[in-house]
């Protein structure tokens, strides 16, 4: 029988670290949280059964008309999800996590293992396409260990078998060993994180990610927002942003606004952009774009990280100037708010300079005038009650120049009206607009409410103003250095322009009651702050390390070397004195963190390796006797098992030869599968090698 037909006949139990490496596959799929609900309990009853079932299969583990009917069962299932609009992905993740439970009920004889791995592997890799969580490395590090003990098992097993002892595999499964998968899987990880920072970066996600938590795409942020929208958003606490000053001073909360886009044209339930075309800007994003025509860079430079935004709104703390990122291409509105058009289901990580936004202080000598260039549509209005004219009139009328005119229609705003997230009720048989209900009622609502109130006030004065909308407050993470900003900081306010100061921010809503917390309080807030900034740095550092990334740690490793050479000890004597003074580049010490791990690893696995060559010594006496036949034309073929061989010897050598043979083979075995050496091999090979001489 050969090798293959006996390994074929050969019927044993899965090693336990096959389900752990199927159950460690199945969770990198269940937390990209893209598998159905059902999908992953199915999925896990499928393990939890076939290792129940391991060691006493039921008969229908080992029927080929059972298992075709599940496997039929779960392609019906496959074609369901993909034919009801999911992306083929998807699909493939709910066909490898059933299929793979399917394979671990199989309890039919099998040749290897290489179907289990593939399928897991398979899972692995569909994973790293639909998830950027944190939680993926060391799920892909237990996978990696998991994975090498099932091989090794597997083979222990079948090479036992093959030579007739498969009792023998426990006394060679020891702590050793297992050592040793650990150390091999950990060189693996580091070798393999040492080629991630050095190959050339690509992007081939096959599903957009939505970003931290897997949150969909906010709304709000189009060309055209409907009255009430805002007030939906600011109900969900899923964060949007997270932006890191880099440059420039960081305002406090009360004062940190982030611009997404500008409003000009309002029908009395909605704001819109006219034009509504979007122009692209030419340039390059990695490189840089520069939006501003003067020179002046802003002074404030964020890095900020968006999740999914409709529309792929590009936000910025005031009028930006510069624009860094990924970002495939850029488009410009007629209001001057960014799009990245191709990314609004993405998140995406850029860094812009920006000037931050006047607010109405010290414009007394300013006019507010309509910019020169399509100017009147800030100044239009629908059909209104001639009450809310007779309102603003009356809120301005002890003022004497525009400026103190908008700061009055302002303080008017916060001091009668009341904040509240809900969208106001709206009697439908009331003909007249939800501003008019608004500002002729309670003047109760939320920010869009107020921004849209001070707007339509000011131009019925005929002063040219705008709503805006984006994120203001926010809240610092103090371990990440970052602001976070969540849905329920989204807001809308008002930009004026005047003559001289351009564009200047007004807030019309109360203050107090928009903002959140300033800061961390509970235990649990503290918790959610840190899980906030080990996300944020592992995108960072991982997720989107992209090629400008991977160019400046090379730079920096470069330099760092350069620094570690010219890393010098002036010594001078004088009056007999020795003065050392140390010079060398703090970075130095980052690239020593980085590469110690790899290098104290790879040092040990190789001792480990010499050591154990050095143990072995010189080639085993198997493998002389091997040799020694080899030249008498009698070579062991990769499918004839030990003992088999035994027999062609015996045919072409009989007597003491092939006896002395067979006594290698046994002690070989034992040796190789029992623990047990051979007291004494160089006689062995002698005694073989001169029964071999006389038979000549």
């Amino acid at each position: 029988m050969s090798r293959l037909e006996f390994r074929a006949a050969v019927e044993a139990p899965r090693p336990t670290a096959a389900w752990v490496m199927v159950a460690v596959a199945g969770a990198t799929l269940w937390i990209t949280r893209q598998l159905d609900l059902w999908a992953a309990v199915a999925q896990a009853a499928l393990l939890l059964v076939s290792f129940a079932l391991r060691v006493r299969p039921a008969p229908w583990q080992k029927s080929p008309a059972a298992l075709n009917v599940g496997m039929l069962a779960i392609v019906v299932t496959t074609l369901h999800v993909a034919l009801r609009g999911q992306p083929s992905t998807i699909a493939l993740a709910h066909f490898a996590a059933l299929s793979q439970g399917l394979q671990l009920l199989d309890a039919r004889p099998r040749r290897s293992e290489f179907l289990l791995v593939a399928l897991a592997l398979f899972q692995v890799i569909l994973a790293a396409n639909l998830t950027d969580s944190v939680f993926f490395v060391p799920l892909l590090a237990a996978f990696v260990v998991a994975t090498t003990w099932t091989l090794m098992v597997h083979t222990l097993r079948t090479e036992a078998a093959e030579a007739g002892m498969p009792d023998s595999v426990t006394a060679a499964i020891t702590p050793g060993l297992a050592r040793s998968t650990l150390l091999a899987s950990g060189l693996s990880l580091a070798l393999a994180m040492l080629f991630f920072l050095a190959l050339p970066r690509m992007r081939t996600s096959m599903v957009q990610s939505p970003g931290f938590g897997m949150s969909r795409a906010a709304a709000g942020f189009s060309d055209r927002v409907e009255l009430g929208e805002f007030g939906r958003i600011r109900q969900d606490a899923s964060v949007v942003m997270r932006v890191e000053t880099l440059e420039g001073r960081s305002p406090p909360p009360r004062e940190a606004y982030w611009r997404g886009l500008a409003f000009d044209t309002f029908d009395g339930h909605a704001w819109s952009i006219t034009p509504a075309a979007k122009r692209p800007i030419t340039g390059s994003a990695e490189i840089g774009l520069s939006l501003a025509r003067s020179a002046d860079s802003g002074g404030l430079l964020q890095r900020i990280v968006r999740e999914p935004v409709s529309a792929g709104v590009i936000f910025s703390a005031g009028e930006p100037s510069v624009l860094q990122g990924d970002l495939r291409s850029v488009h410009r509105d007629a209001n001057g708010g960014l799009y990245a058009p191709g990314q609004a289901e993405d998140r995406i990580r850029y860094r812009v300079s920006s000037r931050p936004t006047l607010e109405g202080d010290g414009l007394e000598g300013d006019l507010a005038l309509p910019p020169a260039r399509r100017g009147d549509r800030y100044l239009q209005l629908p059909e209104l009650s001639p009450e809310l004219e007779q309102l603003a009139r009356e809120i301005t009328r002890e003022t004497t120049h525009d400026a103190e005119q908008l700061r009055a229609i302002e303080s008017w705003l916060r001091a009668h009206g009341r904040y509240d997230d809900q969208t106001p009720s709206l009697p439908p048989e009331d003909p007249r607009s939800p501003i008019e209900i608004f500002l002729l009622g309670e003047i109760t609502g939320h920010c869009e409410y107020f921004a849209t109130g001070m707007v339509v006030l000011a131009r019925s004065l005929g002063l040219p103003a705008r709503l805006v909308n984006g994120f203001a407050g926010g809240r610092e993470n103090t371990i990440g250095g970052f602001v976070e900003l969540t849905r329920s900081d989204a807001h809308a306010w008002v930009e004026v322009h005047f003559e001289r100061a351009g564009w200047v921010r007004y807030d019309p809503t109360p203050v107090d009651l928009r903002l959140r917390a300033a800061a961390a309080g509970s235990l649990w807030e503290r918790v959610e702050e840190i899980g906030s900034a080990v996300e944020l740095w592992w995108f960072q550092r991982v997720v989107d390390f992209d090629r400008s990334d991977q160019f400046r740690a090379m730079r920096s490793a470069w330099l760092t070397w350069r620094g570690a050479r010219e890393w010098t000890m002036r010594v001078s004597e004088p009056a007999g004195e020795r003065l050392v003074d140390w010079q060398f580049d703090p970075g130095l010490v980052k690239v020593t963190l980085l590469l110690a791990p790899t290098a104290v690893g790879a040092g040990a696995l190789l001792a480990r390796l010499l050591r154990r060559r050095r143990r072995q010594g010189p080639p085993s006496a198997y493998r002389k006797a091997l040799r020694l036949l080899a030249r008498r034309g009698l070579a062991r073929g990769p499918q004839v098992t030990a003992r088999a061989f035994v027999r062609q010897v015996e045919e072409a050598h009989p007597g003491e030869p092939a006896a002395a043979f067979e006594a290698l083979t046994e002690a070989y075995l034992l040796e190789r599968f029992g623990g047990q050496p051979d007291p004494d091999p160089r006689s062995s090979v002698r005694r073989f090698r001169r029964h071999l001489q006389r038979a000549r």
